[in-house]
């Protein structure tokens, strides 16, 4: 791993707000993660497992590289890169990552990895990394859309298309309300259930309700694709992951940005 919890702390410099609301504003959805990261790892057993399985699922859709060739990715909005094992399983030791979170206390969680130099954690705004262009053969958004307004889509989706190769691969992963059905209705109460158990359990752990102000709001989908499509990627396709509260959406850099 080339930063250590030092320096990942170290080197975060505060960012400004993005558009839209205060709910979404840079600033506060980092002091949100920062406030989670010490009682995140109670986030797999909130979700019954379904997390890990989603992710599985992400890195499944994902082109296998040719042999022997090294595979660059860039996991934006990475937290504490909880995508590395699945990715490092299927992709093995060619996969080379880079993961970009504005959370220093988030990055910091990654270092229980213990992944060596395929594992680089680069502090910096999903929006605006800094990284070099036109080098990575994937980019991937695990469960960062729905803190992220609409009107920063844009944004994201260039910001993708600058780092990606031709004909790079971009999958982006988000938990979502279903738009009718029984897991509408029990979502919400689960959620509405399970925070003032957590709140007795593990105060800690209360911020962690905010979270669902924002599964609420959920991912504005068909902005997503408008923009995805404005940044030059094609080949979309948008799969609805079992039990029906995750979306998958899957693209390819084909076009001129």
């Amino acid at each position: 791993m080339l930063i250590a919890n030092e320096q990942v702390n170290a080197c975060v410099a505060p960012v400004a707000p993005t558009s839209g609301g205060p709910a979404y504003a840079s600033a506060r959805v980092r002091a949100l993660f920062e406030a989670m990261a010490p009682t995140y790892g109670f986030a797999p057993w909130l979700s019954g497992g379904l997390l890990g399985r989603w992710r599985r699922q992400l890195v499944a859709e994902l082109l296998p590289p040719a042999a022997g060739q090294p595979v660059l990715m860039v996991d934006l909005m990475a937290g504490g890169a909880d995508l590395w094992p699945a990715l490092r399983r299927y992709l093995g030791a060619s996969l080379q990552l880079t993961a970009v979170d504005f959370s220093a206390s988030m990055l910091a969680r990654a270092c229980r990895h213990a992944a060596g130099p395929k594992l680089t954690l680069h502090p910096a705004d999903a929006l605006a990394t800094g990284l070099p262009a036109g080098r990575a053969h994937a980019v991937t958004c695990a469960f960062g859309l729905k803190t992220l307004a609409p009107a920063d889509y844009i944004a994201l989706a260039h910001e993708a298309a600058r780092l990606l190769q031709p004909g790079g691969q971009l999958a982006l992963l988000e938990v979502v309300l279903p738009a009718r059905g029984w897991l509408r209705r029990l979502l919400p109460a689960y959620l509405d259930l399970l925070m003032p158990v957590m709140r007795r359990l593990c105060p800690a752990a209360a911020v962690h309700a905010a979270l669902a102000g924002y599964l609420r709001r959920g991912p504005d989908l068909g902005q997503l694709r408008h923009a995805l499509r404005q940044a030059g990627f094609g080949a979309l396709r948008q799969q609805q992951l079992w039990p029906g509260c995750a979306v998958l959406l899957t693209a390819e850099l084909t076009g001129a940005r």
